[in-house]
Parts: C-alpha cells; structure tokens; sequence
C-alpha cells in the first residue's frame, strides 16, 4: 500500500513531466501554428496548411518529448516510435475533428478554430502518449530511491 509521501511524490514527478510537455509543446506549436497561418494567408486551404504543419512537426515532436519531456534513459526502438506514430494520428484525427466541426458552424480559415485544433491534439497526445508509449515507470518508494 502507498503511503500519503509516496503518491505526493508520484503527483509530483507527474506534474513535473506535464510541465515539460506543455514547454515542449509550446515550442514545437510556436513554430508548427506560424506555418499553418502563413500558408493559410498564402491561400492553402484549412486541411492542406494544418496537415503541412503537423507533418513537419512530428519528427521534431518525438524527438524532444523522448529526451526532454519524458528523459526516455532506453534506446530509442522502432516498436516505439510506431506507438508515437500511432498515438500521433489518433491525437491528430482529433484535430481535424475540430477543424471540421469549425468549417461546419460556418469558420473556414479562422486562426481561432486552428488554435483549439492543436489544443485537442495536444491534449489527446500527452495522454497516449504518457500510456502507451513513454510509460510511467512503477513508483518506487522512498526507501528504494
């Protein structure tokens, strides 16, 4: 059974790791946002300037949530970056969940719907991300650390 220091130091090494990713995160939306806007005012449509952005962002995006969000300390390997992969397209469908509802309540090219988009996928990543690719290691106790 956990003890009230044990699970206060698992909330913390957890909210440790969601501040890191929400940095991270900020970061990589900075630039992949500024893209979308810019070949939205170059006229790309919603779906072809989101997808330009996203796809450029993913490499990057594994990247730095393997080594500075989640300190991954085991070799990267293939099984992992395909749930990376995976959890992406599930967070990114997600995404253009959002830019469609958007279009269909009338906003087509609105930086406002493009913001909550990344919003959802960033959200929706950081979950399966946590779960199912960059899996919280069991907690230890105090005595063990």
């Amino acid at each position: 059974m956990s003890s009230p220091v044990d699970k206060a130091a698992l909330l913390g090494r957890e909210a440790a790791i969601l501040a890191r990713f929400v940095l991270v995160g900020l970061a990589n939306t900075a630039i992949g946002y500024g893209l979308i806007l810019g070949w939205l005012r170059l006229g790309l449509g919603d779906y072809a300037a989101n997808v330009a952005g996203f796809a450029m962002g993913l490499p990057i995006s594994y990247g730095l949530h393997r080594h500075l969000t989640f300190r991954a300390r085991n070799r990267a390997t293939l099984s992992e970056a395909l749930r990376y992969g995976t959890a992406f397209l599930i967070a990114y469908a997600a995404n253009l969940a959002v830019i469609a509802l958007g279009r269909g309540a009338g906003f087509e090219r609105s930086a406002l719907v493009q913001g909550l988009a990344i919003c959802t996928y960033a959200g929706v990543l950081f979950v399966l991300t946590r779960i199912t690719v960059f899996r919280a290691q069991p907690a230890r106790s105090l005595r063990e650390s």
